[in-house]
């Protein structure tokens, strides 16, 4: 970030990827993982996330405390495949309390997450699963 500039929870995608990246069963599942679309030729499986949305709750005095929807697409060539991602994308953060700091020192943690919406489909030759997780994140 830019000198003078703290992040706050717009920034829960890096803390997201920080997290599935880093967990052993999410990164043996798939290939890659992509935050907002995925590149084209993109092998299967994998993960997609995106922030579905956004509750700002200012507080008086101090940095508040947000509310951000996180959605996570897994994506694979079979249907079980699709759904071992999903099961290993929702042990990685659902529960979660974790915290995300940029190279500027500046953090954001999240003290909860916790999993509010799952579908499933198939598109372009894949299989998907979403989970929807709502984050609460604390601007540090």
């Amino acid at each position: 970030m830019a000198a003078g500039h703290r992040i706050s929870s717009l920034s829960a995608g890096l803390l997201v990827y920080d997290i599935l990246s880093n967990d052993q069963g999410v990164t043996d599942a798939v290939n890659k993982i992509f935050p907002v679309v995925s590149e084209e030729g993109a092998q299967l499986p994998y993960i997609c996330y995106r922030r579905a949305s956004a509750a700002i709750v200012p507080v008086k005095g101090s940095h508040g405390s947000d509310s951000i929807v996180t959605e996570v697409v897994c994506y694979s060539a079979t249907y079980a495949g699709s759904i071992e991602i999903a099961e290993a994308v929702r042990t990685a953060l659902d529960g979660i309390n974790a915290e995300y700091e940029d190279a500027d020192g500046d953090a954001i943690v999240a003290r909860s997450s916790m999993l509010t919406d799952a579908e499933e489909g198939w598109d372009a030759g894949a299989y998907f699963q979403t989970l929807s997780f709502e984050i609460k994140i604390n601007n540090v």
